[in-house]
């Protein structure tokens, strides 16, 4: 583990694992993960073991508010940013340093959720430091009620601008995965996957977030609401995009909008997958996997650098 300083003082922590591969032969590429809300690296190790057995190195960090990196409000316990664009300041500092250690071959991001909302963002940049991109149930819409979303919408606006904007949204005891209850979760299907990020937590409690606070909210609706609003074929780097069948935390209407209007973008639904397909059955993981695969394989095959 590292400690790497963003642009605006920020500390991060991030990792970085090296394919073994004989005599450091050329390696496919460099995945750089990042992942989404609440989540931390050791979370995705399983994932990380999967890229360096395909031949590529691997990047993860901890978004600024989770994980070990900085919390920046008081309340360590809820998710606080104040603007979406502060996470590309993150990505800024992560992709400088993977260039910075010589990672190999093509550069590929590889985004979940929140995550994936970040690199949407980046994808649209017209600045081109990443070679290709996977995305699994990018955060372009919440599955909140239809008639909520513009209340939501108005009351998070309002109060992001007052102090009342670190509070949390819920007044109720604030929960993390080390309390969910697997029954009737949001997340996964795969009980072990669920109590693994459970038993991380309980084990680490520095690495729990809770819910979301007002500016959270309020940054997250402006995020979302102006990457649907982009142009048609604003993201024009190859993509490969999954959404999950039984998303209950994510619009999957708002991904299959933003998939019309990018033909770079292959989208690929799995029908019975929750909100993570990562972490989801093997049944599900098989067919995530091997879509991933053929894709890296047109990206960058295997005996090329």
């Amino acid at each position: 583990m590292v400690w790497l300083k963003t642009a605006d003082e920020v500390t991060l922590r991030a990792a970085f694992w090296r394919t073994e591969r004989p005599g450091r032969g050329a390696v496919r590429g460099t995945i750089l993960l990042a992942t989404g809300r609440s989540e931390f690296i050791e979370k995705y190790y399983r994932v990380i073991v999967r890229f360096l057995a395909l031949g590529f190195d691997v990047a993860a960090f901890d978004w600024r508010g989770q994980g070990m990196s900085d919390r920046l409000i008081e309340d360590r316990l809820p998710g606080y940013v104040d603007s979406f664009g502060s996470y590309q300041h993150d990505l800024d500092t992560l992709i400088a340093e993977v260039d910075r250690r010589g990672g190999g071959g093509r550069l590929i991001l590889v985004g979940h959720s929140m995550g994936g909302c970040a690199l949407i963002r980046r994808l649209a940049l017209p600045e081109r430091d990443f070679h290709a991109a996977i995305l699994t149930a990018p955060m372009l819409g919440l599955r909140f009620p239809r008639l909520a979303t513009p209340a939501l919408r108005a009351v998070s606006w309002s109060l992001s601008h007052w102090e009342i904007g670190k509070w949390r949204i819920s007044p109720r005891p604030v929960q993390t995965a080390a309390d969910w209850p697997f029954e009737n979760n949001v997340l996964t299907s795969n009980r072990e996957e669920f109590e693994r990020y459970a038993a991380l937590v309980r084990a680490y409690p520095q690495l729990g977030l809770g819910g979301v606070t007002w500016s959270w909210l309020s940054a997250a609706f402006r995020e979302m609401r102006e990457l649907r609003g982009l142009p048609k074929e604003a993201v024009n780097e190859r993509t490969l995009l999954f959404s999950a069948g039984v998303d209950r935390l994510v619009s999957n209407d708002d991904i299959d909008a933003f998939v019309a209007k990018n033909a770079a973008v292959q989208h690929v639904r799995i029908p019975k997958s929750r909100h993570e397909p990562f972490m989801e059955t093997d049944a599900v993981k098989a067919v995530l996997w091997r879509e991933i695969e053929a894709f890296l394989d047109r990206i960058a095959p295997a005996g090329r650098a």
